[in-house]
């Protein structure tokens, strides 16, 4: 039977036919344009991630470096431990002991890792998925965990690489570097305030791999370092001598804590600036807040007598006083009308005495009368112009601002006794800055202690400068107080900070604490002393304060600050080679072969803590001075013949084994 189509039933089935035609071309592309608009973004990570390995982890925290480029603070990478219990599965062993694989595991890890078995225990058998064990472990300890997982087959042990920061000096500096915390994020100092830099950026490695899964390409370029690096405007050198230092004070003295820096006058760098007590950034964890307190930012004071300076210098430039202006000194100061009564140390008189002798002799009774002559607004006036009241903007956490009286509240007896440096509160670099503006001729500059940064690809984001931000006095009235302050180390109160041959200039404090009760009575002070050197042309500023010294009659800042200041800067002008001004003052070469001939060979004498106490090696050739030293001292001579200077001092303890600094000629 043959069938038949009629032409218009043969289009009608074509139109048919185009249509669905087009409806499936239209699906088509409309699931184009879905795969491409909309899902392009997903489905493309989706195929890089077939042939692309991206594995991000975090960069050791960058280095904190001195100004020489010393390490001070590194970090590494290295393993921690964790257990996830729910992969901890049940096995057939005669290890295992009665089948608690949890305290398997605990008692094979515990006395490797040094952890409590009991409280590894309790915390797995909690059901939380995720139990640290030990974070940044050892490399023995990593070692040792990787052994007893293969030995005893553990089940839900993982390893994480994890940066373990390093403290190459120990406790030097310990206040400035701070710490890092198990979460490699910094606890106080630089590792804190400069903790998103130090952190620096993650890495990321990037494996190609070809349609079979083989490895095609690792992308190098990701696996570069990008660890940043902190260069400080410390000085190694510097802050170990002075560390010692601090550290003989607190020995001598039994005082509850101190504080000391060493600044550039004219740049504002710190060089050395030590905190006691002090910690181990190392181990960090056994120490308290107030031992990881850096008292050189954070610790308020009243300064006594060593802010007088600052008060002379608003008086000459208020022309209040001249150097020649004269006072009566009767020992006592009263003015019953204002509640004032104001003594001397030892309540004596000096009789007539010029402005100069009352700086020289850090005389109460006058300087409180030249302070209720400025007044209360010119005396808080200068003194916030000299910095008091505000921090100081150096690039650590933690930093006091101090306090000051608001001059519309004052009355007379605080004028009197703000003139004499108590009644306010000041910090230690504070102090030190306004001091900084009269040696570098009227200039207050901001201390800075961060030198450069470096960026992962070597460029210096970061440099520090000098910056100038204000000039309380002028270069005239500087120069004046500058020759007042060498008057008190040459025939002041601060004659134990003279340094022979060298012209120092300075300035005494010691300042009663307030008790409980807010009077002056009691028996706790201060002892302080700030100065700098060459006093004609400053190259050093060095303030140091001792919290609370023991001591009956043993607590004044011309007897327990000032050695401090003469044992560290001698050492340090020798080692860098500033030269005396005063060469006659020194003693001379013949002098000393002719008491090196009359007297015997000094001996090492070893302290109770294994600390070596420096003798005195002058008139001592190179060879004797190296038998002496017996290797428990390092000796770097300079030159050849007889000894003639030395560095350390005699009398400083030295731990054994370091270098000691001898010059023969």
């Amino acid at each position: 039977m043959r069938l038949r189509y009629s032409l218009g039933e043969t289009k009608n089935r074509f139109r048919w036919l185009m249509l669905a035609l087009g409806i499936v071309v239209l699906a088509i592309v409309c699931r184009l344009v879905y795969l491409q608009l909309y899902m392009g973004g997903k489905l493309g990570k989706d195929a890089r991630r077939q042939v692309v390995y991206s594995d991000k982890q975090g960069n050791p925290r960058g280095n904190i470096l001195d100004r020489n480029g010393e390490k001070l603070a590194v970090s590494i990478m290295c393993e921690s431990l964790y257990m996830d219990p729910s992969q901890v599965y049940k096995k057939e062993s005669k290890d295992a002991g009665d089948g608690n694989l949890f305290r398997f595991t605990a008692e094979l890890l515990a006395p490797v890792l040094h952890i409590d078995e009991d409280d590894l225990v309790r915390r797995c058998q909690q059901g939380e998925s995720f139990v640290w064990i030990k974070r940044t472990m050892s490399l023995e300890e990593s070692r040792e965990v990787h052994r007893l997982i293969k030995k005893y087959n553990l089940s839900g042990l993982h390893f994480v690489p994890e940066s373990r920061r390093f403290y190459t000096k120990n406790r030097v500096a310990a206040q400035v570097l701070g710490f890092v915390g198990v979460d490699d994020r910094g606890g106080s100092g630089i590792e804190y305030s400069l903790d998103r830099v130090l952190r620096g950026a993650v890495s990321e490695k990037k494996v190609y791999y070809d349609a079979r899964g083989g490895e095609m390409i690792v992308d190098k370029e990701s696996l570069r370092s990008k660890v940043p690096t902190v260069y400080l405007t410390l000085a190694t050198k510097m802050q170990s001598t002075l560390e010692r230092a601090m550290d003989d004070a607190m020995q001598v003295t039994k005082a509850k804590g101190a504080a000391a820096i060493i600044m550039d006058p004219y740049s504002g760098e710190i060089l050395a600036m030590v905190s006691r007590p002090t910690f181990d950034p190392n181990e960090y964890q056994k120490y308290t807040d107030m031992e990881w307190q850096n008292k050189c930012i954070g610790f308020n004071y009243e300064p006594g007598s060593v802010f007088k300076p600052i008060v002379g210098c608003a008086a000459l430039e208020r022309r209040v006083v001249t150097p020649q202006t004269k006072f009566i000194d009767r020992g006592t100061f009263k003015d019953k009308e204002n509640e004032i009564n104001i003594g001397n140390w030892n309540n004596k008189g000096l009789g007539e005495v010029t402005f100069s002798d009352v700086i020289k002799f850090s005389i109460n009774t006058c300087m409180a009368e030249i302070g209720l002559k400025l007044g209360e607004n010119n005396l808080v006036g200068f003194a916030e112009a000299f910095g008091f009241g505000s921090t100081t903007g150096i690039e650590l956490d933690g930093e006091e601002s101090g306090i000051m009286h608001n001059p519309r509240r004052m009355y007379k007896a605080d004028v009197a006794v703000m003139s004499l440096g108590q009644g306010i509160a000041v910090t230690p670099l504070q102090m030190l800055r306004a001091i900084c503006a009269i040696a570098n001729g009227g200039e207050l500059v901001q201390p800075y202690i961060v030198k450069k940064i470096i960026a992962p690809n070597g460029e210096v984001t970061h440099e520090g400068k000098r910056k100038v931000v204000g000039r309380p006095v002028s270069t005239e009235v500087a120069y004046e107080m500058r020759k007042m302050m060498e008057q008190v180390v040459e025939s002041g109160g601060g004659k134990a900070a003279a340094i022979k041959g060298y012209r120092i200039a300075g300035k005494t404090g010691t300042a009663q604490k307030l008790t409980e009760k807010g009077d002056y009575r009691g028996e706790k002070y201060i002892a302080s002393f700030v100065g700098f050197v060459p006093a004609n042309d400053p190259a050093y500023a060095m303030i140091v304060m001792l919290d609370e010294p023991k001591g009956k009659d043993f607590y004044y800042g011309g007897q327990v600050a000032s050695p401090v200041f003469r044992n560290t800067l001698q050492q340090i002008l020798a080692a860098q080679g500033i030269q005396p001004q005063n060469q006659e003052a020194l003693t001379s070469f013949q002098d000393i072969s002719r008491d090196a001939k009359s007297r015997q060979l000094p001996k090492l004498q070893i302290e109770k803590d294994g600390r070596v106490r420096m003798p005195d090696f002058k008139g001592v050739d190179m060879r004797g001075c190296a038998e002496i030293m017996e290797g428990k001292l390092k000796l770097e001579p300079h030159g050849s013949g007889i000894a003639y200077k030395q560095a350390p001092p005699p009398g400083t303890l030295l731990p054994q084994e370091e270098l000691v600094e001898i010059w023969f000629k």
